[in-house]
């Protein structure tokens, strides 16, 4: 007797951490159902989640919508959703012509999908169909294990959503909606569920990491009460926006003896105050520059990483180099670097003084190398110190310093081990032989 297939899934991911732990715990939520994962060429139901960003984000997004039109098969369900889904929905529904009938599903604000249903659906098809219109009412809070076989050794979980900021030139708040936080029981749930499936690092993402807020408890709250929930594993945090950012919560890492990663992405954006003031950041450059001398007093070996945007709307030649000087001085060990993108609905899409695209590029590469070339100082800086080190996958770690590390042994999968950093080699920290194993309460 012929054993029935399972109904297959097939997920395209784009963009952001956030977008990342959504699409995983699709993928789970999908296991967990029966679905198994498959190439697009054979999947019963597709989910593509889009970015929205920028131009080219979105432009990326509108390719795999169309790729998964031309090569999915023709009885396949197709699910767009994310920020595209929610914010140019039209864009993404004229590349999926002739593949059935559209539907665009909401979810409350500001979640959505739009659901490309095929004209003669299989009953496989349907089964699929129910499984992916289950999705986002579970990828905010649901405690799924993501922890296994096609899943990062490094699990990330989304504890707050959406911003009240409004930064002039960033879609992300119409995207997502204002700031909503999960409440620390089930953040501290989710945590414990993923350690206890063998994640030794747990990454909390959001889009405004510093606004969590569940009543009267902060980030710095649940952080404390974070780690007590097991043992073996240390925490990191993704983005996280420079006001937010406590000598409480400096403190906390420092005390945590590793078990917080060292290790901080702050956005700058831009080292001009004028630049700063018309994006509508909550700081200028003197607050930018003090705060991460205060950082660097209590975390001497800390991490700096950020965002930079060039050729924003009057960005002048003046105000560029202000940029450079103030990356230079920061030592920044990477820096994520942005072309402006004009995004309608934004304030900045109609500000005067476009900066040419040609000269955006310029900008855009020069910045670039002096990030290659700070990052190079910071490793080598890092030479001769000792660092916690997940092993992720073919001979290859990742520091608390978030570098990636080219591992002297094959280790197991998931192992988090203290090492001593002897180089740095082609982009990769090259590391001694493992001291010890993370303890119970500090590394060794």
């Amino acid at each position: 007797m012929t054993k029935p297939r399972l109904p297959s899934f097939h997920i395209v991911n784009l963009g952001c951490k956030v977008n990342r732990v959504e699409a995983d715990t699709m993928a789970a939520c999908l296991l967990a159902a029966g679905a198994v994962g498959s190439a697009l060429s054979r999947a019963d139901v597709v989910l593509i989640n889009t970015c929205t960003v920028t131009c080219g984000a979105d432009a990326k997004s509108r390719k795999e919508v169309r790729r998964a039109a031309k090569y999915a098969p023709r009885w396949a369900t197709i699910i767009i959703c994310g920020c595209g889904a929610v914010t140019v929905p039209r864009e993404f529904k004229k590349g999926i012509i002739g593949r059935g009938e559209t539907r665009v599903k909401r979810y409350g604000y500001p979640a959505c999908i739009i659901e490309i249903i095929p004209q003669k659906p299989a009953a496989l098809t349907r089964a699929g169909e129910v499984l992916g219109l289950a999705i986002p009412e579970c990828a905010f809070d649901d405690a799924v294990v993501r922890v296994g076989k096609g899943f990062p050794t490094r699990v990330a979980i989304k504890i707050q959503d959406g911003c009240d900021h409004a930064c002039s030139y960033c879609i992300v708040p119409l995207a997502r909606g204002r700031a909503q936080s999960l409440p620390l029981t089930q953040a501290l749930e989710q945590i414990a569920a993923q350690v206890q499936a063998g994640a030794r690092e747990v990454i909390l993402t959001g889009i405004d990491l510093g606004s969590y807020q569940d009543g009267a408890y902060g980030l710095e709250h649940l952080l404390g009460r974070a780690l007590e929930v097991a043992e073996g594993f240390r925490l990191r945090l993704s983005s996280i926006e420079l006001p937010s950012i406590t000598d409480g919560l400096i403190q906390l890492i420092a005390a945590s003896e590793g078990r917080i990663c060292a290790h901080l992405h702050i956005p700058l954006q831009s080292g001009s105050d004028s630049v700063l003031k018309a994006m509508g950041r909550r700081y200028d450059r003197a607050a930018y520059s003090s705060r991460i001398a205060a950082i660097r007093e209590t975390l001497p070996q800390v991490a700096l990483t950020t965002d930079a945007i060039v050729g924003f709307p009057g960005e002048t030649h003046e105000d560029f180099q202000q940029t450079l000087a103030l990356c230079r001085e920061m030592g920044f060990c990477h820096i994520h670097v942005f072309r402006y993108s004009k995004r309608p609905g934004t304030r900045a899409a109609g500000l005067p003084d476009q900066v040419p695209a040609q000269l955006m590029v310029k900008r855009a590469s020069k910045l670039r190398a002096l990030a290659k070339q700070l990052r190079c100082e910071d490793a080598q800086r890092r030479v001769g110190s000792r660092e916690a080190v997940v092993y992720e996958r073919r001979q290859e770690g990742r520091s608390e310093s978030y570098y990636p590390v080219r591992m002297a042994r094959r280790a197991h999968r998931g192992d988090l081990v203290t090492m001593e950093i002897t180089g740095y080699e082609d982009g990769m920290l090259t590391v001694s032989k493992p001291y010890c194993q993370l303890g119970t309460k500090s590394l060794c």
